[in-house]
Formats: C-alpha cells, sequence, structure tokens
C-alpha cells in the first residue's frame, strides 16, 4: 500500500528517487569490495554486477499515469 497516495504525482517521483539513492548509498560496501577483488574486472562489468545488484534489492516502482489501450490495426 502507497501511504502518500494524495501526493501528486512529481513529489512521488521526488520520493523514490530519494529511496533509490538511499538503497544505492547502503550497497555502496559490496561494490567496494568487488573492486578490490583479484584478479580485477573490467569496468564494464562491474557496472553491470552493481546495476543488477540494484534492480533486485529494489522493490517495484508504483504506477503513476494511466493506462492507453494500444490502437488495433485491421486490415
Amino acid at each position: 500500500m502507497n501511504p502518500c497516495y494524495n501526493l501528486p504525482p512529481e513529489q512521488r517521483l521526488v520520493e523514490q528517487f530519494n529511496a533509490d539513492e538511499q538503497l544505492w548509498k547502503k550497497l555502496a560496501p559490496n561494490r567496494r569490495a568487488r573492486r578490490k577483488l583479484r584478479p580485477p574486472r573490467p569496468r564494464k562489468q562491474l557496472k553491470k554486477i552493481d546495476l543488477l545488484e540494484f534492480a533486485k534489492a529494489r522493490p517495484s516502482q508504483d504506477c503513476i499515469g494511466e493506462w492507453i489501450e494500444p490502437e488495433r490495426i485491421t486490415a
């Protein structure tokens, strides 16, 4: 349940951004430890691992907006 259901969409996005930033900082020790591993990994691979870890730890995002039904093309 979203406790901020009465906030405008812009404010909900700000809250989501702040939560994401807090989670990213919480995962920082894991990133530092990964960079100290031997043999070192390429930067692109480390970035990909960091983003995957973040995506797994991040809660699902609330939908903001309306669903628009796509037009069906009949020929």
